[in-house]
């Protein structure tokens, strides 16, 4: 699941999205020459990133939660909301990456299970958005 939720966009649907959060903003004496250098930056920020993010974040921009809405968004801008979207698929990775209980020594030390309870409710939280995510 983690590899499908950290799978990086196409190029081409990138430019169109970012072309389509822009599109509002263009000013008409701007150069196809600075367009273009622009769309560079745009592409190497966003190069490695998923599908799902990109469109959470673009939508979170240009929403009501977000007070800046009515400026001209920064390749940052938009990095910055998809490493808030993408969280909970980074912790996931972490936690994955460590080893299974099973693979413990029989000294190591375990969690109280009001821990492992809390645990497993912040998880299944963090699950059921990815969810409602990818349902859009």
């Amino acid at each position: 699941m983690v590899a499908a939720l950290t799978e990086p966009a196409a190029m081409t649907w990138i430019m169109g999205r970012i072309a389509a959060l822009l599109s509002p903003y263009y000013e008409k004496d701007i150069p196809q020459g600075i367009r273009s250098l622009d769309a560079e930056d745009w592409a190497e920020a966003l190069r490695d990133k998923p599908e799902w993010a990109i469109t959470a974040a673009v939508r979170w921009w240009k929403s009501d939660a977000n007070k800046d809405r009515r400026k001209r968004p920064l390749e940052g801008d938009i990095m910055a909301r998809v490493r808030v979207e993408m969280d909970a698929v980074l912790a996931a990775r972490i936690v994955l990456a460590k080893p299974a209980v099973a693979d413990q020594p029989d000294d190591a030390p375990r969690c109280s299970p009001e821990t492992a309870a809390e645990r497993r409710k912040v998880a299944e939280d963090a699950l059921r958005g990815f969810g409602a995510r990818l349902a859009q």
